[in-house]
């Protein structure tokens, strides 16, 4: 019989070699999320495991976000693209599930969010608009290099004829990346995570997740946070400076981790979601094809519709002229009071 029991550090080890052997696990459900989010973002961690005796049958992360004017939903996981139920089978699945949503009705949340690569046929409200890009990988990048267009490949030779450099680096460098990002984030109009997230990441995946920062000459124009889990590498955040686009710089970033997980012996990379109409959509094609779609699962609580929560919906427009506006200390001030709000 399948019992659903609270996450506790008794179960660490447990927790991660269910996840370790789950074909179906993905970068989110790493149990140093937990740490990473509560310390990074002041969410409160749900943590759910279905127990067969004292077996793990299945296991969900799960957080709570409560916004500044008390609106609440549970999110598995905020800000990165992955999450939901990770089970062995249907049983297991249905019992994490019927204990989320008693949590959310308990909290009164407004819904209940899985951010799932696939319909699990839970009979959960869906939102498809939303995809990656996996790039299968060799052995040798020069393979993978020969798969790229005409046009891709002039781009990565334009970043390394303007003696674009990548450098890989550590907690150390945080600011360096950090500088880029939330200057970028400012002139993109959307407020920018706060510099202690990033820096609860790099300490909870000390092994798995790294910088990699662009330089001209020995100015950082570039940067991107690299995680690793089994056979792939991820990039979920990663910005320049648009003075700077004429080099390249993105191209660079990405064909240097390319490689890295080339010589590595990863299988894929992962080049993070976007919306099928968005500008990073479009950046990510060049570089294989087709998209991966993401099914992200809802269960409704106070609400009537699947939310629309993301810098696309028509309704923020305003918003982000205005946040263009603001000087880059102001923005770099408000940005992750504002953002924490957000899934």
């Amino acid at each position: 019989m399948i019992e659903i029991v609270d996450y506790q550090d008794k179960y660490e080890s447990a927790w991660t070699s269910y996840v370790d052997h789950s074909p179906k696990a993905t970068v989110a459900h790493q149990i140093g999320w937990r740490r990473a989010m509560q310390d990074g973002l002041g969410h409160e961690p749900y943590y759910l495991i279905a127990l067969d005796h004292d077996t793990i049958k299945g296991l969900l992360p799960l957080f709570l976000v409560t916004t500044w004017w008390r609106t609440k939903y549970f999110i598995s996981l905020p800000w990165i693209d992955y999450g939901g139920l990770l089970a062995d089978d249907e049983t297991a699945a249905r019992a994490l599930l019927d204990r989320a949503r008693q949590l959310t009705r308990a909290k009164k949340a407004a819904f209940l969010e899985f951010r799932s690569v696939i319909d699990d046929n839970l009979d959960m409200a869906l939102r498809t608009d939303k995809a990656t890009f996996l790039l299968p990988l060799e052995k040798d990048a020069e393979t993978v290099w020969k798969r790229f267009d005409a046009k891709l490949r002039n781009q990565i030779r334009k970043a390394e004829k303007s003696e674009l450099t990548t450098e890989f680096a550590g907690p150390d460098k945080l600011h360096s990346f950090y500088k880029v990002f939330a200057h970028n984030m400012r002139d993109l109009g959307t407020p920018v995570w706060g510099r202690e997230f990033f820096k609860a990441v790099l300490e909870n995946f000390p092994q798995n997740a790294w910088l990699a920062l662009v330089k001209k000459d020995d100015l950082v124009i570039a940067g991107g946070l690299v995680l690793a889990f089994k056979d792939r590498l991820y990039v979920p955040s990663a910005s320049a400076y648009r003075h700077f686009l004429s080099y390249c710089p993105n191209h660079a970033l990405y064909w240097s981790v390319i490689k890295y997980a080339c010589e590595k012996g990863y299988a894929f990379f992962d080049f993070g979601r976007s919306s099928y109409d968005a500008s990073t959509f479009k950046f990510k094609k060049q570089w294989t094809q087709p998209p991966t779609p993401l099914t992200w699962q809802y269960y409704l609580n106070l609400i009537n519709e699947v939310p629309s929560i993301n810098p696309g919906n028509p309704r923020y427009k305003l918003f982000i002229k205005l946040w263009q506006q603001l000087p880059l200390f102001v923005a770099n001030y408000l940005g992750p009071k504002v953002i924490k709000n957000f899934p």
